[in-house]
């Protein structure tokens, strides 16, 4: 009976032994390595501001959803996106920056190509939104070397650290509004800018597929007016008072979807103060203008100048508390 005592603890001493060996080998065993994006370049014209970026991998029938967080503090990205272990070649798309509002999903990919989907696109915004038309694989966390338009393609290995940069071309185009008074006008009256407002008709949301082409880049572009007829709520686009001069000056810009559907329903509402070279306010107004004229041919990434004049033709023929603004390309 004692010898058979003896075995079964000598079993038990080898089982512990070999569980504890399992254990120091578990905890050793390295991580599987991120994907960490180094360097992001975006196209010349817009916003300097970056964002989150919604990102979407696909490997041959499987397509992985994440995102790159980005630190402001840090002016940095951390990465949201589990990757399976092992090595593969992905393909990378997405957008920044990324919002809660939209709903986002990528298909017809393969090795060439993809059509990515952004519902609920606002017609107005402050933000430049972008689309990720380029990835390079990086050598190090210090390789900033810009990545190229046309290139999706990059090589993963779960075994050691993988860092990527991306090269991002706008959804949208700016518009840059310029103001001034004319010489004869300001002479006998001062304009106080109160506020500046961006008002679209009849169209609240976009929806918009994008086709992503190896070696391209953007391919075609495809912006639909979701149903409804939308609010006509306004996006105020300067909130700070400016007292404009006889010398142009830069007072505010937003981005729109460069569709021409949107163009003729596009207004810019001005709230302004009139005063006497006094320092008496003498007139409160409000100025509403199309913009369908300025705006022809406006493309996708340009960045495009409106200047607005207050300048009557015939000073004293006309009411001095009610100037005419006129908007036109510069």
């Amino acid at each position: 009976m004692k010898h058979i005592e003896r075995i079964l603890m000598m079993l038990v001493i080898v089982l512990l032994a070999a569980c504890s060996q399992d254990v120091a080998e578990e905890q050793t065993q390295e991580p599987d390595a991120p994907l960490r994006l180094g360097g992001v370049t975006r196209a010349t014209t817009g916003d300097t501001e970056y964002g989150d970026i919604k990102i979407f991998l696909t490997d041959g029938t499987t397509a992985t959803e994440g995102l790159f967080k980005y630190d402001v503090g840090g002016k940095s990205w951390t990465t949201q996106l589990k990757l399976k272990s092992g090595a593969r070649t992905y393909q990378l798309y997405g957008y920044m920056p990324d919002n809660a509002n939209f709903v986002s999903n990528i298909s017809d990919w393969n090795g060439n190509r993809a059509v990515l989907h952004i519902q609920q696109m606002p017609p107005i915004a402050a933000q430049d939104y972008c689309v990720v038309t380029g990835v390079r694989q990086a050598v190090d966390e210090n390789d900033e070397t810009a990545a190229e338009r046309g290139t999706f393609s990059f090589d993963y290995d779960s075994k050691h650290e993988n860092y990527i940069n991306l090269f991002l071309d706008h959804l949208y185009s700016r518009i840059i509004f310029s103001m001034k008074v004319g010489e004869d006008y300001d002479a006998v009256r001062t304009i106080k800018i109160k506020r500046m407002k961006l008002q679209v008709a009849n169209i609240s949301h976009y929806n918009v597929d994008v086709t992503l082409t190896k070696n391209v880049g953007i391919s075609n572009v495809a912006y639909n007016i979701t149903a409804g007829t939308g609010t006509d709520e306004p996006t105020t686009i300067r909130d700070e008072e400016i007292i404009l001069t006889t010398s142009p000056q830069i007072v505010c810009s937003g981005y729109i979807i460069p569709a021409t559907a949107l163009f003729g329903k596009l207004s810019l509402v001005i709230e302004y103060d009139i005063y006497d070279k006094r320092g008496n306010k003498v007139a409160e107004r409000t100025a509403t203008n199309a913009l369908a004229t300025p705006l022809e041919e406006l493309q996708r990434g340009e960045e495009r100048t409106l200047q607005i004049n207050i300048d009557p033709s015939y000073l004293y023929d006309l009411s001095l508390n009610d100037p005419p603004i006129v908007v036109i390309r510069k």
